[in-house]
């Protein structure tokens, strides 16, 4: 508490400095290189890593806790996961997966504090922790950047590089790779991920989530994001704002440098991937009534399984043409590229090198709408950078992968 204290201080100053924000930005302070917003980004916010390891002492003494160590930073801390469900129930392959990560941005504590309260009331043994550990199994990443934490960064890690839009990359961070790694070992579960929650803190002093418009992802999705934001908002009457508030992704094809963009680019509607922020300024509190609201919401969209189903099943035709970028990129020796189809067309997608000679021809037929992926094999090929063009009818598309051996 006293070290909270003396950061809302700080915090007050810069603040001050920070009234010509744009509402755009999404979290962060818009000039980070004055005096008083070292001072307000100094001392950790109040919550460093040695912290988050007396922490994680604390909560593996539950019953419904296994800590695992996933992954190292740049400067070698290590990077922890908590999973916590009820293992005595005998439904554990049919849960639905949730995972939460937050302090991707070292100057949003705040994102820890609502973090930090939803494992609290999951290890409560209240009714309601025993039902959401009895329904699904939560995997939590409560600091993504320790690097940047104790390295008092703003926005970065030890690199100085932002690891929130790092994950188009053609070498990404060492933790975007072990977050994808995450996120690949559990989508290959029988129970994948059905939410991913990205939790920040925005200087605008305001909590709400990053709502994704129909245009940059689909009407089904859209319909769901509005469902779950209104669950959460319901369990926290005037406290978070309407999806209305924040809108990203306003056409096609969609960005592809954040984690969300990873999970819609490889699984659509399949799962609820969303950014919260929650107030950063010094009138920052009830961080446990938002941990509530969220983790009530949860529940509430999930148990709203016919809901959710039929949104999924209205699908629509595709309304735009896309070229996904490849996945896994670097890559060794095989990926995927995934593409979208507005209508009926001859497509052809093939491959070349650096100096435009033609490697490899990957589709060359007659397809119909909607989604389609081809499989790219570099086994017999040397290491380096590659481009692959989809054409189909009037459209054209071309992007850069990367062979490492």
């Amino acid at each position: 508490m006293k070290y909270f204290l003396i950061c809302a201080l700080f915090i007050a100053v810069a603040i001050v400095n920070a009234q010509e924000m744009s509402p755009r930005d999404p979290c962060g302070y818009p000039d980070t290189t004055t005096l008083e917003y070292k001072l307000a980004a100094s001392g950790n916010w109040g919550y460093g890593y040695d912290t988050l390891l007396y922490d994680l002492g604390v909560w593996k003494k539950s019953p419904f806790v296994i800590i695992d160590s996933v992954g190292a930073t740049v400067q070698n801390r290590t990077m922890f996961v908590l999973t916590v469900q009820d293992t005595t129930s005998d439904s554990l392959n049919i849960r639905r997966r949730i995972w939460i990560h937050a302090r991707t941005h070292p100057n949003e504590v705040q994102g820890t504090w609502v973090t930090n309260e939803m494992i609290k009331m999951l290890l409560d043994t209240n009714a309601l922790a025993k039902r959401l550990r009895q329904r699904y199994i939560f995997n939590i990443m409560p600091m993504y950047n320790p690097d940047g934490v104790e390295l008092r960064k703003d926005r970065q890690n030890a690199n100085g590089v932002d690891i929130e839009s790092n994950w188009n990359a053609l070498s990404p961070e060492k933790e975007v790779l072990v977050l994808r790694s995450q996120f690949q070992k559990y989508m290959a579960k029988p129970n994948p991920m059905r939410m991913m929650l990205n939790v920040h803190s925005a200087v605008a002093c305001k909590r709400y989530f990053v709502y994704h418009t129909p245009a940059g992802t689909s009407a089904p999705f859209s319909l769901l994001e509005q469902r779950f934001i209104n669950y959460v908002r319901a369990n926290f009457p005037n406290a978070i704002e309407p999806h209305t508030y924040f809108v990203s992704w306003p056409s096609a094809p969609p960005p592809t440098q954040y984690p969300e963009s990873w999970c819609w680019s490889n699984y659509k509607e399949k799962i609820m991937a969303m950014t919260y922020e929650d107030y950063n300024c010094p009138t920052a509190s009830k961080f446990d009534s938002t941990a509530l609201a969220i983790l009530k919401g949860i529940d509430a969209y999930m148990q709203d399984t016919t809901a959710v189903t039929s949104v999924i099943a209205s699908k629509s035709t595709p309304s735009y043409f896309m070229l996904e970028q490849n996945f896994p990129n670097p890559f060794n020796p095989s990926t995927i590229i995934r593409y979208q189809l507005l209508k009926q067309s001859y497509v052809a997608l093939k491959v070349y090198d650096v100096l435009g000679r033609e490697i490899a021809v990957l589709v060359n037929e007659e397809q119909s709408s909607g989604s389609h992926s081809a499989v790219f094999n570099a086994a017999s090929l040397g290491s380096g950078v590659y481009f692959y063009r989809l054409t189909a009818g009037s459209n054209a598309e071309t992007k850069k992968m990367q062979f490492i051996r």
